[in-house]
Protein backbone atom coordinates (compact mmCIF):
# COMPACT_ATOMS: atom_id res chain seq x y z
CA UNK A 1 0.00 0.00 0.00
CA UNK A 2 2.82 2.42 0.80
CA UNK A 3 4.52 1.68 -2.55
CA UNK A 4 1.34 2.70 -4.39
CA UNK A 5 1.01 5.83 -2.25
CA UNK A 6 4.67 6.72 -2.88
CA UNK A 7 4.36 6.30 -6.65
CA UNK A 8 1.20 8.43 -6.64
CA UNK A 9 3.02 11.11 -4.63
CA UNK A 10 5.89 11.07 -7.09
CA UNK A 11 3.50 11.49 -10.03
CA UNK A 12 1.82 14.44 -8.34
CA UNK A 13 5.20 16.04 -7.61
CA UNK A 14 6.31 15.48 -11.20
CA UNK A 15 3.09 17.07 -12.48
CA UNK A 16 3.57 20.08 -10.17
CA UNK A 17 7.19 20.51 -11.33
CA UNK A 18 6.07 20.32 -14.96
CA UNK A 19 3.37 22.94 -14.38
CA UNK A 20 5.86 25.26 -12.66
CA UNK A 21 8.35 24.83 -15.52
CA UNK A 22 5.63 25.46 -18.10
CA UNK A 23 4.52 28.58 -16.22
CA UNK A 24 8.09 29.89 -16.05
CA UNK A 25 8.52 29.28 -19.78
CA UNK A 26 5.27 31.13 -20.48
CA UNK A 27 6.42 34.09 -18.37
CA UNK A 28 9.76 34.21 -20.18
CA UNK A 29 8.04 34.23 -23.57
CA UNK A 30 5.60 36.91 -22.39
CA UNK A 31 8.49 39.13 -21.27
CA UNK A 32 10.85 38.56 -24.20
CA UNK A 33 8.36 38.84 -27.08
CA UNK A 34 7.50 42.55 -26.61
CA UNK A 35 11.18 43.41 -26.21
CA UNK A 36 12.05 41.56 -29.40
CA UNK A 37 9.27 43.36 -31.27
CA UNK A 38 10.48 46.74 -30.02
CA UNK A 39 14.07 45.98 -30.98
CA UNK A 40 13.24 44.69 -34.48
CA UNK A 41 14.43 47.17 -37.11
CA UNK A 42 11.56 49.44 -38.21
CA UNK A 43 13.58 52.00 -40.16
CA UNK A 44 16.33 52.15 -42.78
CA UNK A 45 18.91 52.87 -40.06
CA UNK A 46 20.11 49.96 -37.95
CA UNK A 47 22.63 49.21 -35.23
CA UNK A 48 24.73 46.23 -36.23
CA UNK A 49 26.57 44.03 -33.74
CA UNK A 50 29.20 41.84 -35.37
CA UNK A 51 30.01 38.26 -34.57
CA UNK A 52 32.11 37.17 -31.61
CA UNK A 53 35.68 38.38 -31.96
CA UNK A 54 34.93 40.64 -34.91
CA UNK A 55 36.43 44.10 -35.14
CA UNK A 56 35.52 47.29 -36.98
CA UNK A 57 36.91 46.00 -40.29
CA UNK A 58 34.76 42.86 -40.10
CA UNK A 59 31.59 44.81 -39.32
CA UNK A 60 32.29 47.33 -42.11
CA UNK A 61 32.77 44.38 -44.49
CA UNK A 62 29.36 42.99 -43.41
CA UNK A 63 27.68 46.31 -44.20
CA UNK A 64 29.44 46.53 -47.57
CA UNK A 65 28.40 42.97 -48.46
CA UNK A 66 24.79 43.80 -47.53
CA UNK A 67 24.80 46.92 -49.73
CA UNK A 68 24.55 49.50 -46.95
CA UNK A 69 26.46 52.58 -45.90
CA UNK A 70 28.15 53.32 -42.57
CA UNK A 71 26.77 56.22 -40.53
CA UNK A 72 28.81 55.84 -37.35
CA UNK A 73 31.80 53.75 -36.32
CA UNK A 74 33.03 54.16 -32.79
CA UNK A 75 32.41 53.01 -29.27
CA UNK A 76 32.76 49.25 -29.31
CA UNK A 77 34.76 47.86 -32.24
CA UNK A 78 32.05 45.37 -33.17
CA UNK A 79 29.14 47.87 -33.30
CA UNK A 80 28.29 50.25 -36.15
CA UNK A 81 25.29 52.30 -37.21
CA UNK A 82 24.42 51.57 -40.84
CA UNK A 83 21.74 52.50 -43.36
CA UNK A 84 20.29 51.16 -46.58
CA UNK A 85 17.20 52.09 -48.58
CA UNK A 86 16.96 48.71 -50.29
CA UNK A 87 14.57 46.02 -49.09
CA UNK A 88 16.00 43.01 -47.27
CA UNK A 89 18.95 44.88 -45.76
CA UNK A 90 18.54 43.25 -42.34
CA UNK A 91 18.38 39.74 -43.82
CA UNK A 92 21.53 40.44 -45.88
CA UNK A 93 23.33 41.67 -42.74
CA UNK A 94 22.50 38.42 -40.93
CA UNK A 95 23.65 36.46 -44.00
CA UNK A 96 26.94 38.40 -43.95
CA UNK A 97 27.58 37.29 -40.35
CA UNK A 98 25.89 39.85 -38.10
CA UNK A 99 25.17 38.57 -34.62
CA UNK A 100 22.41 41.11 -33.88
CA UNK A 101 20.67 43.87 -35.85
CA UNK A 102 18.62 46.42 -33.89
CA UNK A 103 16.55 49.44 -34.85
CA UNK A 104 18.75 52.50 -35.23
CA UNK A 105 16.45 54.54 -32.98
CA UNK A 106 17.46 52.33 -30.06
CA UNK A 107 21.13 52.97 -30.73
CA UNK A 108 21.16 56.64 -29.82
CA UNK A 109 23.80 56.08 -27.15
CA UNK A 110 26.11 53.97 -29.31
CA UNK A 111 29.38 55.33 -30.57
CA UNK A 112 31.10 58.64 -30.09
CA UNK A 113 29.26 61.93 -30.34
CA UNK A 114 30.51 65.29 -31.49
CA UNK A 115 31.27 67.17 -28.28
CA UNK A 116 31.92 70.55 -29.97
CA UNK A 117 28.46 71.88 -29.09
CA UNK A 118 28.11 70.15 -25.72
CA UNK A 119 27.37 72.48 -22.81
CA UNK A 120 30.22 73.34 -20.48
CA UNK A 121 30.34 74.87 -17.01
CA UNK A 122 30.92 78.33 -18.44
CA UNK A 123 28.34 78.15 -21.22
CA UNK A 124 24.98 79.85 -20.80
CA UNK A 125 22.07 77.92 -22.31
CA UNK A 126 19.41 79.87 -24.18
CA UNK A 127 15.85 79.18 -23.09
CA UNK A 128 13.14 80.45 -25.41
CA UNK A 129 13.36 83.64 -27.48
CA UNK A 130 15.19 85.69 -24.83
CA UNK A 131 18.98 85.63 -25.12
CA UNK A 132 21.65 86.94 -22.77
Amino acid sequence: MTAIANSESLRILARIRFQILLGALGCAVALITPLALLAAPQSDTVALVGGAGSGSADVVRMVAEAGGSILNVGGRPDVVIARSDSAGFVARLYAAGARLVLDGGLAGGCGHTDRADAPTRTSHPVFGPAQR
